[in-house]
């Protein structure tokens, strides 16, 4: 197995590695926008009762109905709570598969670089060696003519 073809193996894993990483990250910021929206949807929900239940109390609430309304809006900060860790710790997954995936990425560029400097140098062998062929076939053409 030729050098090159070494290199375009090494070039087609690493650029396999880049893009299962790159599909990871895709997954993982997806992840992060859905925890999101869903704190952002816990976070009006708890608006929005607080808003209906004051609504409802023109007048005076009764003390069951206080103590009920309190311990809702407990649970209710509870799993906001809950919620925006959840998505602190999704957000630094994505963090940390985003630097994994720069760091494949840089590889596989690396390697394509090389890959290309190495094509390009079989191509300059090629032409050297055309052009000794021609070369020779010539001179011994203008051998043939003078006998």
């Amino acid at each position: 197995m030729t050098r090159l073809k070494r290199l375009e193996t090494v070039q087609g894993v690493l650029g396999d590695r880049a893009e299962a990483s790159a599909r990871q990250l895709e997954q993982a910021r997806r992840r992060v926008t859905e925890a999101e929206d869903r704190l952002t949807q816990l976070q009006q929900f708890r608006e929005d009762y607080r808003r209906d239940v004051a609504g409802e109390g023109q007048g005076l609430i009764d003390a069951f109905r206080l103590r009920d309304f309190n311990a809702f809006i407990s649970r209710l900060d509870a799993a906001i709570a809950q919620q925006h860790r959840h998505l602190m710790d999704l957000r630094q997954q994505a963090d940390g598969l985003q630097e994994h995936w720069l760091t494949e990425r840089r590889r596989a560029d690396a390697v394509e670089k090389v890959v290309d400097k190495q094509r390009a140098a079989v191509r300059r062998d090629e032409a050297s060696a055309e052009q000794r062929a021609s070369d020779e076939l010539a001179l011994r053409m203008r051998r043939f003519r003078t006998f």
